[in-house]
């Protein structure tokens, strides 16, 4: 239950400002190191055009931050280089749960707007997604959500094959960006490792770690004071100072992205009650309304005087 009143017409404002604190992205160290990867393979692969291609593994907890590290490195290459009816730079597909070589094709050539992607046989839209490659001048395709390839049902349906021989044909390079769960997918087919540059994979920060704590401290500082200047709240919250960071670690598991849903749902509780900043208060109800009921923890440190 909550101690103020909750009204359709509050609603507007606050899915505004919640949009707008959606649209922050934090320079964070680790993913700016998936950044440097990401332009090395992609910078790599024009460098040698028709020979066969490398790829990059990327395997992270949900909410490490990963899909949008990715997204914001699309963005930086094209406003260097823009998009256009003739141009796609980088493609990035989201893959759904049982990917076929098949299906992986049609959201290759959905991503490129084929109005027709699910007509034909695997080597038909092959051929395509080969001709979309060249028409657009793409340099390199995002995977995302690889721990859905489909790559148990006998070598016929198996998809790590399809990507090491599209890797093999010189198409392009391409990321594989999942989570942990698509690491047996990799260790089956030591072919495609081979054709695999070092992994960047985002481990979770570790509290036991003092230059990780430094880092999760400096993330969350820099994170407030963009919810400040965004004109989200118009004061900075003293989370630090209160005691409160061992919490939002706990709470996170020292996986960033689980940060800023945790700040997103105690910014829907601030607006909501009318406050100035974060406080402790709102941090707790996120906990116990998104942390808890979503299973990430079985607790509400921030109850009581855990921390503080």
């Amino acid at each position: 239950m909550t101690s103020y009143p909750i009204t359709i017409e509050m609603n507007a404002e606050v899915a505004r400002k919640i949009s707008a604190f959606k649209e922050i992205f934090i320079p964070y160290p680790k993913q700016m190191e998936l950044h440097v990867e990401l332009d090395f393979l992609r910078k790599l692969g024009r460098q040698t055009t028709g020979q066969p291609q490398m790829g990059l593994r990327v395997l992270a907890p949900s909410g490490s931050g990963k899909s949008t590290a990715a997204l914001a490195y699309i963005a930086a290459v094209e406003r260097a280089r823009p998009r256009t009816d003739t141009f796609i730079p980088i493609v990035k597909i989201d893959l759904e749960r049982g990917s076929t070589p098949k299906k992986f094709m049609m959201s290759v050539l959905i991503a490129y707007g084929d109005l027709h992607a699910g007509h034909g046989n695997e080597l038909t839209l092959k051929r395509r997604v080969f001709a979309c490659v060249e028409r657009f001048q793409t340099e390199m395709l995002i995977v995302d959500e690889c721990q859905h390839l489909n790559y148990r049902n006998g070598l016929k349906n198996d998809v790590t094959d399809t990507l090491k021989g599209l890797l093999d044909a010189g198409l392009l390079p391409m990321a594989f960006l999942g989570t942990d769960e698509a690491m047996p997918m990799f260790v089956r087919n030591l072919q495609l490792n081979g054709r695999l540059l070092p992994p960047c994979d985002l481990h979770p920060l570790s509290v036991r770690r003092p230059e990780d704590r430094q880092l999760f401290a400096t993330f969350v500082v820099k994170l407030e004071k963009a919810i400040v200047e965004r004109g989200i709240l118009p004061q900075l919250s003293t989370l630090a100072a209160d005691n409160i960071l061992p919490g939002l670690f706990e709470v996170s598991d020292g996986v960033i992205g689980r940060v800023c849903r945790l700040f997103e749902a105690a910014l829907v509780h601030a607006l909501r009650r009318g406050a100035h900043k974060l406080e402790r208060v709102d941090i707790s109800w996120a906990t116990e309304r998104w942390g808890m009921e979503q299973a990430f923890i079985d607790r509400n440190p921030f109850a009581g005087k855990a921390y503080g």
